[in-house]
């Protein structure tokens, strides 16, 4: 008996350990089965939904623009939307997802509309060391979020320095709330584009109306 016994321990042993390594070998591939799902829609920001611009003759004064990258809450460099519910939380949504680190995104889609808008170069830092502009723009954003209606929140301030940012020329604060056209995710990348098209329009219009007045 006693030799059957030492023999059963030993086989429980061996089959203990086979399972165990089994288990640890097949443990990712269970858990990737158990999460898994569509990918995440990625999007980025389009100006085709924005109107035209039109050509402004008062533009012509602005020729040479610097751009830093534009800063935004903790919350919102999440690729994933920030979306602000009924009872004030703030939560992520995973299904739908910036294409790129959100800062980026907006940084780039911000110069491309100051180029349409001022009829201007408009380079984002850091650029080279013989590009002399007329003005530097840095915008912070103090919220980001998407309404439950599809829509955004932007809020923060345009700051316009020299071109060397020691001297701050003027501060715009903006607060907009763009409504979305269906609740759907993607009506706030649609509606961020709207808001930032129309921070590049209050910047270039401080920008003219310091020019003017100088």
């Amino acid at each position: 008996m006693s030799i059957f016994v030492v023999r059963h321990g030993l086989r429980y042993g061996f089959v203990r350990r086979v399972l165990v390594v089994a288990a640890l070998a097949l443990g990712p591939l269970v858990l990737a089965a158990c999460g898994s799902g569509p990918p995440p829609r990625l999007f980025l920001l389009d100006e085709q939904i924005l109107a035209p611009v039109e050509s402004r003759a008062d533009a012509s004064s602005i020729t040479w623009l610097g751009i830093s990258q534009v800063t935004v809450p903790g919350y919102a460099s999440d690729p994933r939307i920030a979306t602000l519910l009924d009872d004030g939380a703030v939560a992520q949504l995973g299904g739908y997802r910036w294409a790129e680190e959100p800062e980026e995104a907006i940084t780039r889609f911000l110069a491309e509309r100051l180029r349409q808008h001022a009829q201007a170069i408009v380079l984002v830092e850091p650029w080279p060391r013989d590009y002399e502009p007329q003005a530097r723009v840095e915008v912070t954003f103090d919220r980001l979020l998407r309404d439950t209606n599809g829509g955004a929140t932007l809020a923060g301030q345009i700051q316009l320095l020299s071109a060397d940012g020691r001297k701050l020329l003027l501060s715009v604060p903006f607060d907009q709330k763009i409504l979305g056209r269906s609740t759907d995710s993607a009506e706030f990348f649609n509606s961020v584009s709207v808001g930032v098209d129309a921070i590049a329009r209050l910047a270039v219009q401080a920008l003219l109306n310091l020019r003017a007045n100088a």
